[in-house]
């Protein structure tokens, strides 16, 4: 069985700020629904709780679960779109700071 290199795989990710932003605001919008879903609907979230723990891969299933799922999915995004946007904030600065030396003259 072969491992695979998880940093490997987030070289290969986009760099586009605006997915970066795209996964932050959605990372953001799972989090509100995982925490407001059960004051807004108790109900509808308790049903599809009971639906995810009939259909849980776990062996040993909580009602708790989708709650746990919808965190780490949101988590997952905010730390993905953090990668992206971070990493192309870099890039930027590292070519403005460029042109700005070339341009700059130093007598001193």
């Amino acid at each position: 069985m072969m491992t695979r290199n998880v940093f490997r795989d987030l070289a290969d990710l986009p760099d586009k700020a605006r997915l970066g932003v795209n996964l932050i605001v959605g990372g953001l919008a799972v989090l509100a629904v995982r925490y407001l879903w059960p004051h807004v609907g108790p109900a509808s979230f308790q049903r599809a709780s009971t639906i995810f723990y009939h259909y849980s891969p776990d062996r040993h299933p909580s009602l708790e679960d989708l709650g746990i799922y919808l965190v780490a999915a949101a988590v997952v995004c905010l730390v993905s779109g953090a990668f992206i946007f971070l990493r192309r904030a870099f890039w930027w600065v590292a070519e403005h700071r460029d042109e700005e030396s070339i341009t700059e003259l130093r007598f001193k």
